[in-house]
């Protein structure tokens, strides 16, 4: 028995990174997964990761900064599945590492778009498959915007937007049976390690190494179990909750 079992489960940004060890994770457990990517290739890749876990797979591509998208995929899982239970907003929009100074309104567009307005929308777009049940929404945030980190000017601001839109949220729809929280996570990632200047690898990783538990977090298997949690009945007397998956960075910064 699987903790999510029969669960119908919407991941976005399922193609590298947190996104595909999560999806992976959610389907061994038993989900039926409706999993979307930018890149046709490697949304391929993780539907075929996830149904080697033995899950059934709806994929499609989308871009989530488009509404029209968001709402194909909605239509498409329940033509496939009839229901949702979980909606994760894993799709996520890196801004360049600039001073505010060196940011224009278009890297906050961009990271709006992808993240608080996709969010919003999505949101909306599932709540009448989700109402009337034990069913759960995660959203992913970040660290960040807890501790000012220099240089992310629009990423910030978009994790902020999340959380407190995940609280309100959280407050007017519990009355349906629907649970809304947030994970702010920190890990290494295929993603990280792809997209980082090799010179600056062993320092990224040593920085990301000085929380209190000493080591580099795992997708797998120190992001995915939290995100489980969250998406089971196990958790079912929480909501509106941000919970920092971070091995202590949170508290450390």
């Amino acid at each position: 028995m699987g903790k999510l079992d029969g669960k119908v489960v919407i991941i976005t940004g399922v193609g590298a990174g947190l996104g595909r060890q999560n999806a992976v994770r959610m389907a061994a457990e038993g989900a039926r997964m409706s999993i979307s990517d930018l890149w046709d290739d490697k949304l391929t890749e993780t539907a075929a990761l996830c149904k080697a876990e033995g899950a059934e797979v709806f994929a499609i591509k989308c871009d989530v900064s488009k509404p029209e998208e968001l709402e194909a995929m909605v239509a498409g899982t329940v033509e496939q599945f009839g229901t949702i239970d979980v909606l994760v907003n894993n799709a996520n929009y890196q801004a360049d590492h600039l001073p505010f100074l060196e940011q224009s309104e278009d890297h906050l567009d961009k990271a709006l778009a992808v993240g608080a307005y996709a969010a919003w929308r999505l949101m909306k777009l599932c709540y009448p498959h989700l109402k009337g049940k034990s069913s759960s929404i995660i959203n992913f945030v970040s660290g960040v915007y807890q501790s000012g980190m220099a240089g992310y000017s629009s990423y910030a601001p978009d994790k902020a937007a999340i959380r407190a839109l995940s609280m309100v949220v959280a407050r007017e729809w519990g009355v349906d049976g629907i649970r809304v929280n947030n994970l702010s996570p920190v890990a290494w990632t295929d993603t990280i390690e792809h997209t980082l200047a090799p010179e600056y690898t062993d320092f990224v990783k040593e920085e990301m190494s000085k929380g209190p538990l000493g080591r580099l977090g795992d997708p797998a298997h120190d992001i995915a179990p939290a995100l489980i949690f969250l998406a089971s009945d196990d958790s079912r007397w929480i909501t509106g909750q941000n919970i920092n998956v971070d091995g202590g960075a949170t508290i450390h910064s």
